[in-house]
């Protein structure tokens, strides 16, 4: 009966509003990002990856617009397959969803920090 009452209440936890509150801002296990702005309608986030440096396996929301304030050259992977390229200062892209399941990372593979901004859209 307990048992039952527990799931009971987590099925009402999880339903809650709160407990569905979706995060929008991108989350790297290795390098710390700071917050400039957010509102009901989208987040922006500032990173810096030193040379050397691998964001960690990670996700992306999607709906996310990047802009290299401070290109360099950067390695994605996703899985066993690896690209390097150079982001010049002041290029932007666009970012569809990415799940852990496609074992995606980023390193800074250059020899200078590279800084760039995330803004993503909460809708």
């Amino acid at each position: 009966m307990k048992v039952a009452i527990a799931i009971a209440g987590l099925t009402l936890v999880a339903a809650s509003p709160i407990a569905v509150q979706q995060s929008y801002q991108q989350h790297y296990p290795n390098i710390p990002g700071e917050v400039l702005f957010e509102n009901e309608k989208v987040v922006v986030q500032k990173y810096v990856v030193q040379p050397g440096e691998w964001e960690g396996v990670h996700t992306h929301s999607g709906n996310q617009l990047y802009v290299h304030l401070k290109g360099g050259e950067w390695t994605v992977r996703y899985g066993d397959k690896k690209q390097t390229s150079v982001a010049k200062d002041g290029s932007v892209g666009w970012m569809e969803k990415v799940t852990l399941e496609q074992d995606h990372e980023s390193g800074n593979t250059g020899t200078a920090p590279i800084e760039f901004l995330w803004i993503t859209l909460k809708q």
